[in-house]
This record gives structure tokens, C-alpha cells and sequence, in this order.
């Protein structure tokens, strides 16, 4: 009986082992897969992104939405950022109706406020943005799935709050992230999801908590990895505000 229990034993190890060793292959395969990739491969797209945004203070309950479409270019010369002549009349025509009422609406104007270099280089960059989430992360595990009707893996990771830089930790008291990525047969990133909520102190008296839930999908172009769909959620409440905001972006490749 002590043979057949010690028997059992090693293949429970050793299947164990299997396991661990199965999902460490794939969290290798995705980070081999972004070492492959050149971010300054040239490419030409066109961006269309939408936010609205809703902030409470007390009764006062202020809504902005936006809505932009523009186009991008990576090529030698740089990253080249090009408004149409419409978008610049849409903006023009907007702040001349907020000289006249402050409370007028400016759509164009707010989605091209929110969508500065930091957003856009989101969906251009992601390759910077996954290596950061896997420099904090800690593998869960794996399973093996079907995404667009082709097989994938799908890794399931998490952040702690100790594995946050001392910067990042400042004044959180609670936080943690739950991250998905689809991979392919080789590694390369298909989507991705990240949720995960937090609470904390400023100055020891004011709490605030927050939350967010952002979706992705990946395409390729050439060397370049590229975020085709941005869907993000988010939302933030302390000191009497709370404050909700939902992006959408996506990118659809010129040439």
C-alpha cells in the first residue's frame, strides 16, 4: 500500500510538473513573440475614436462626449499625425460656440483633447504596454480555446499590489488586476483584457476607489504589432466625485 500511495504521489508531482512547465512555455512563446516585433515599421491607418465622460459633484451631474476620426503614418521621417480639413472646421466652429455659450457642446474638440500622443501611442505601441503588464504579472494558468474559429491558448495572469513600483503603490491600500491574453501557435498576442480595481488614502483623510475594464485586439503589419480595437471602461469616486468614462478606438490599416 506504501508503494501504490508513494506511485500515486510521483505522477501527481509529476503531472504537476507537466502542467507548470506547459504554462511557462506559453507565457515564453508570448514574450519571444513581442521580441520579433519592430515598433518603427512604417505603416499607414486611419483612427476613429469616441469618449464620453460623466463626472458628479454633489447634484451637479456633467456629461461630455466626443467623437474623432483622423489618420496615422509611421514611416522613416517619423510618426505623422493628420487632421482633415472637416475635423479642423469642426473644431474651429466649436470654439467660436463656446466664446459664445460656455455650455455649448464640442464633441470634435473633447475626442481630440482625450486623444493626445499618450492615447494614440496605445494602439501603436502595444508591445511596450504587454511588457510592462508581464514585468508585474504572475501566471495563473492556461487553457486552450478557440478564438476566430482558429485553436489559441489563453493565459490568465494577475498584479498584486507589491508587484506595483513604489510609485505606483503610493496611496493604494487595495489594488489588483486580472489579465487575459489569446495567444496563437506562436505566441503572438490575438487580444488581450485587463480588469482590476483598487482603493487607498490621499493625505490620510480623503478616500477614493476606482475601477476599469479594457478589451483589445492585435493585427500585424509587417514587423508591427498594432491594436485594431480599443474598448475601455473606467471609473474613479472620492471626495464627494464620481467620475466615469468609456473610450472606444479602433484602427483600420491604409496599405
Amino acid at each position: 500500500m506504501h508503494t501504490i500511495s508513494s506511485l500515486k504521489l510521483l505522477l501527481s508531482l509529476s503531472l504537476a510538473s507537466l502542467i507548470s512547465s506547459a504554462h511557462a512555455d506559453s507565457l515564453h512563446d508570448l514574450q519571444q513573440a513581442l521580441k520579433k516585433f519592430e515598433q518603427n515599421s512604417p505603416f499607414s491607418a486611419q483612427v476613429t475614436a469616441s469618449v464620453k465622460n460623466q463626472n458628479k459633484e454633489g447634484d451637479d451631474h456633467n456629461i461630455k462626449e466626443g467623437l474623432a476620426q483622423f489618420a496615422v503614418e509611421q514611416n522613416p521621417a517619423g510618426l505623422h499625425i493628420r487632421y482633415s480639413p472637416d475635423l479642423l472646421s469642426n473644431i474651429d466652429r466649436e470654439t467660436e460656440a463656446k466664446k459664445q455659450n460656455p455650455q455649448a457642446s464640442t464633441p470634435t474638440t473633447e475626442a481630440m483633447n482625450r486623444f493626445n500622443y499618450s492615447e494614440i501611442s496605445i494602439l501603436l505601441n502595444p508591445v511596450r504596454d504587454i511588457g510592462d503588464d508581464l514585468s508585474k504579472a504572475q501566471l495563473v494558468k492556461e487553457e486552450h480555446v478557440t478564438y476566430n474559429g482558429k485553436s489559441a491558448r489563453l493565459l490568465h495572469l494577475q498584479i498584486p499590489l507589491e508587484n506595483l513600483s513604489e510609485e505606483e503603490r503610493k496611496n493604494l491600500k487595495k489594488y489588483r488586476t486580472d489579465l487575459q491574453f489569446w495567444i496563437d501557435e506562436n505566441g503572438t498576442p490575438l487580444a488581450s483584457r485587463s480588469t482590476g480595481k483598487g482603493s487607498g488614502r490621499f493625505a490620510l483623510v480623503i478616500g477614493f476607489e476606482f475601477h476599469f475594464d479594457v478589451e483589445k485586439t492585435y493585427i500585424t503589419q509587417g514587423n508591427r504589432l498594432l491594436v485594431a480595437k480599443l474598448s475601455s471602461t473606467s471609473g474613479s469616486s472620492g471626495a464627494g466625485m464620481d467620475t466615469n468614462e468609456a473610450i472606444t478606438a479602433s484602427l483600420k490599416l491604409l496599405n
